[in-house]
């Protein structure tokens, strides 16, 4: 006799499965709700912030030791809050500043929509959906914004992605919905808030970045990610390009998990601009001082099946050896608040070669090569047809440094890399070209993430 799992009719399999769900998910609501985002990524510890309310209509909070104040805070009303000298200044639309000595204050929205922007005097300036709290702690204010999980996907999908992948990719922002709305769940689940800042979680940009990638929020409301086996919600891990090559969660954070696997990506082939294939060049000086060592003489990559580094040895031409791990050799030369571009070291997928200083730039092919624009502009057409004229490679410093006046006696080291990012579960740039190469949102999900199945958490 077939076990009774596999005497159930399909409808009545599908019932006990969602029944289960609920249940081992502990009744999650049917309804979205509120969470709380931490916003440091564009206002950290900020020293002055002026918050005004554009749409919808408001309360502010005042909240001491002894006593809470709530007053009407209407559409154009605005706040700023300061270092007076000796404590926080809070200054109320036209009022002017006065001491505050207050422990929160609360934007709080009355009604369904509503919008405030936040502004500070480097020019930051974004706009976000809900509510916002304000404390002044460690010389600064702290933001939190509640807002409801649909809205902060809004904000979390475009600039993870982009708005202008809707025409012809609009499943792969499904699959980024579908991805940040698990990690969303999983991570609230855990903690009580989350972060607006990539370094820490998902980007988070409020209204600034909505657009059309909205439809793929909206067209996966409530759907997440959930293990096979457990119904947990998985790690829905991402990054911008893996270079061809998915990873193992264990080759990068040391911890086993089974919704990962490495293998060949040819999605994530061919597209991608910079973060397809790039390049590197830094002296050996200049990386041995990276590293507090003298001039570097050589290098050995020890690789992963994927061809993505595991550990540099380097020695130096005293013959000092330093180890270190590929995703720490690549922080210290990541163009962190940077533009990416192909001169950049953007990840530990690479390959690297040794020149001999002393070359003479035309020998090589300067654009494919890489060097700094302003050395290749140096090269004199004339005199490169004649044997060892032109500036030699040992000028450079580095790609992200420049050259240098007069040439070093050392060698240079060229990094070839692909990809950007730690490669593990959905590549966005591999899932774009599946999106354009006509696969749902569902099997871009099933290509990247393993022991998984589609649910419906919430309405």
């Amino acid at each position: 006799m077939l076990p009774f799992s596999d005497r159930l009719s399909f409808p009545v399999k599908k019932v006990f499965f969602l029944l289960m769900v609920a249940f081992v998910l502990q009744a999650a609501p049917c309804q979205a709700k509120e969470i709380d985002v931490e916003l440091v990524w564009k206002f950290k510890e900020a020293g002055w912030i002026k918050v005004q309310v554009e749409q919808g209509n408001y309360t502010l909070k005042e909240v001491d030791k002894d006593k809470q104040i709530e007053t009407p805070f209407p559409a154009g009303s605005a706040l700023e809050l300061t270092w007076g000298g000796w404590s926080p200044a809070l200054k109320k639309n036209y009022d002017p500043f006065q001491i505050w000595r207050g422990k929160e204050l609360e934007l709080n929205r009355k009604g369904e929509y509503g919008s405030f922007l936040v502004q500070t005097p480097d020019g930051q300036q974004v706009s976000y959906r809900g509510s916002l709290r304000i404390r002044w702690e460690d010389g600064g204010c702290k933001l939190i914004n509640r807002v409801e999980q649909e809205d902060y996907l809004k904000g979390v999908v475009p600039i993870e992605m982009s708005n202008s992948w809707a025409g012809d990719g609009l499943e792969a922002l499904k699959a980024q919905a579908v991805a940040a709305r698990t990690y969303m769940v999983r991570k609230t689940r855990a903690t009580s808030q989350i972060t607006d800042s990539p370094d820490y979680d998902q980007a988070y940009l409020g209204r600034n970045v909505e657009g059309t990638a909205n439809q793929a929020v909206e067209a996966t409301r409530g759907e997440i990610m959930v293990d096979s086996i457990t119904y947990q919600p998985i790690d829905a891990l991402y990054s911008s390009h893996n270079g061809g090559y998915t990873e193992r969660a264990e080759n990068v954070w040391s911890n086993p998990d089974p919704h990962f696997t490495s293998q060949p990506d040819p999605f994530s082939q061919g597209i991608g601009g910079p973060a397809d294939r790039w390049r590197f060049i830094i002296g050996a000086d200049v990386l041995g001082q990276a590293f507090e060592m003298g001039p570097i003489a050589k290098i050995e990559l020890d690789k992963l099946p994927s061809g993505r580094v595991k550990k540099v040895s380097i020695r130096d031409i005293d013959g000092k050896v330093h180890e270190v791990g590929g995703r720490a050799f690549v922080q210290k030369f990541y163009p962190y608040g940077q533009p990416i571009t192909v001169q950049a070291f953007l990840g530990n997928l690479f390959n690297v070669q040794q020149i001999p200083g002393d070359e003479p730039l035309f020998s090589f092919d300067l654009k494919e090569l890489g060097v700094p624009s302003r050395l290749s502009g140096l090269v004199d057409k004339q005199k490169a047809q004649e044997v060892g004229s032109g500036p030699r490679l040992g000028r450079i410093l580095s790609t992200a440094q420049g050259i240098r006046e007069f040439p070093a006696s050392y060698d240079v080291f060229v990094f070839n890399g692909r990809g950007w990012g730690h490669g593990v579960g959905m590549s966005q740039w591999g899932a774009y070209h599946m999106a354009q190469r006509g696969y749902t949102y569902g099997e871009i999900l099933k290509f990247y993430y393993q022991q998984m199945d589609l649910i419906k958490y919430y309405l």
